[in-house]
């Protein structure tokens, strides 16, 4: 099956058409979308400022076990709603340049993520109080803090290009 029978099958679904043509649900999905967003965001945003040297005082690890379930749970909200999203409308968004460019961020992001977690993160106990983490820690930091409100950008800019 091709691309577009893909994404045709896919709009086709009783989960798209209950997005698309319900009265509220199509804004409740969108809107649902921003709260996961915001939070994921939001909880990103804190640990990413004190792995900047923001909040010295905090121990990353601590942080680290407030704020990253709190992401992981925005993410998970947010996926879920911007895929319900993305169904109702597939054939059309598929192809749209910004969609096409957030897609793009959410996996360089995600890059970002695993790279950090799997490489400098392990370590974290010998930095977990340091004024400064290292610099691998302060540049996936820098990475997150640019490539997160790209997304939230190029998201909006969907609706209009």
């Amino acid at each position: 099956m091709s691309l577009d029978g893909v994404l045709a099958w896919l709009e086709g679904t009783a989960p798209a058409a209950t997005v698309r043509d319900g009265r509220w649900t199509y804004a409740l999905t969108g809107s649902a979308h921003l709260i996961g967003l915001a939070v994921m965001v939001g909880a990103i945003a804190v640990f990413d400022l004190r792995l900047l040297g923001v909040s010295r005082r905090l121990p990353v690890g601590a942080l680290a076990r407030h704020a990253l379930p709190w992401s992981r749970a925005g993410f998970a909200l947010t996926a879920l709603s911007g895929a319900l999203l993305f169904s109702a409308n597939a054939t059309q968004v598929a192809y749209n340049t910004a969609f096409q460019v957030k897609i793009l961020l959410i996996g360089a992001a995600g890059l970002n993520i695993l790279l950090f977690h799997t490489g400098v993160f392990r370590t974290v106990r010998d930095w977990d109080t340091a004024a400064r983490p290292p610099p691998s820690a302060r540049a996936a930091a820098l990475v997150s803090l640019a490539t997160w409100p790209a997304v939230i950008v190029c998201g909006r800019l969907i609706a209009y290009v």
